[in-house]
């Protein structure tokens, strides 16, 4: 009897044994890649967060920087592609995934002193910086604002307008790092939830009380040509999102973005890659490429807003090119 009750014991184990997996898939939030490990600096007044991909110390540093709501592992589906062939630092922007949130002295040049001191701290030389939308304006500025530090910048899908004086950018934003206002969670749909970038606080903190699951389905459902990882890191990046509480942290937020004429000061060679639109949209962004010294700007065709989700080989090989004449 006492035997019979062990045997029955360890077929009761040996099931859960084999049921953990699925248990810990559903529903958990994703680890970092294989490989890749994370860390913290003191930079410019806070923590810094950020992810390392596997270590290339004989290669070029490449330092990403993501656009508003996204966190450094938003990058990861390119920095697989890249990883191979350079030593790739992913940040957490200020309010943004694991690092500090803004503080009451913020203004619109923090988060480009922020990567500045980054640099810095990790005594990066010559450092290749790639940014996304607000990072793309981010890494832009500090390329014409500090033209020592970079080897070289690249900006997927920056805006290439000037604010008029006095504009915050809420209004005119065309990023799709998230919708500009969301609803109370309980009046969506499970699969079409929204994110806001700003708003009450109590309105970000029940966005980051969302079902895990519910935000990966809609990342599904909102972008279908996007590989399952970057809907799971794009999940994560809105439950830790914890930025633009008040007005004056989105003036702080929205101020980096104003680039003024930063395009045309930046001495080093330089990459823009646009999201695909219209002929006579594609002419205005081609006039205003014109301004750079070194480099050009590609559109990605058949791409939206996140056009390395959306167009991951194409983004792929463009960057390669031109990565391979620095």
């Amino acid at each position: 009897m006492k035997k019979a009750k062990k045997i029955y014991f360890y077929l009761q184990m040996l099931g859960l044994l084999i049921l953990l997996p699925a248990i810990a898939n559903a529903g958990d939030t994703p680890e970092i890649p294989d490989g890749w490990s994370d860390g913290y600096v003191y930079a410019n007044g806070i923590r810094i967060h950020y992810y390392h991909a596997v270590p290339a110390p004989d290669k070029p540093v490449i330092v990403m920087v993501h656009g508003v709501t996204d966190i450094g592992l938003s990058w990861t589906t390119l920095t697989w592609k890249l990883q191979d062939s350079y030593d790739i630092y992913m940040l957490d922007a200020r309010g943004h995934g694991l690092s500090d949130p803004f503080t009451t002295s913020d203004d619109g040049n923090t988060l480009v002193k922020d990567v500045v001191e980054f640099v810095r701290v990790m005594k990066f030389e010559k450092p290749i910086l790639m940014g996304h939308s607000m990072g793309a304006a981010t890494v832009m500025r500090v390329g014409a604002e500090y033209p020592d530090l970079a080897k070289a910048i690249i900006m997927l899908d920056p805006m290439l307008y000037r604010f008029p004086a006095g504009e915050s950018g809420r209004a005119r934003s065309t990023g799709n790092d998230a919708p500009p206002k969301a609803p109370q969670p309980e009046t969506q749909a499970p699969d079409r939830l929204s994110v806001s970038m700003s708003g009450p606080p109590e309105t970000l903190v029940a966005q980051n009380n969302y079902s895990f699951d519910d935000l990966v389905a809609t990342c599904h459902r909102n972008s279908p040509k996007w590989d399952a990882v970057d809907c799971r890191y794009w999940a994560l990046s809105k439950k830790q999102y914890h930025g633009a509480y008040t007005d004056k942290t989105w003036q702080a937020m929205s101020g980096t973005m104003r680039t003024g004429d930063a395009l045309a000061k930046i001495p080093v060679p330089a990459l823009v890659l646009k999201a695909d639109a219209s002929p006579e949209q594609r002419k205005a962004n081609e006039k205003a490429a014109t301004v750079i010294q070194k480099g050009k700007l590609v559109h990605i065709d058949g791409a939206g807003h996140n056009l390395h989700h959306d167009e991951l080989k194409r983004t792929v090989e463009v960057l390669k090119e031109f990565l391979s004449t620095l």
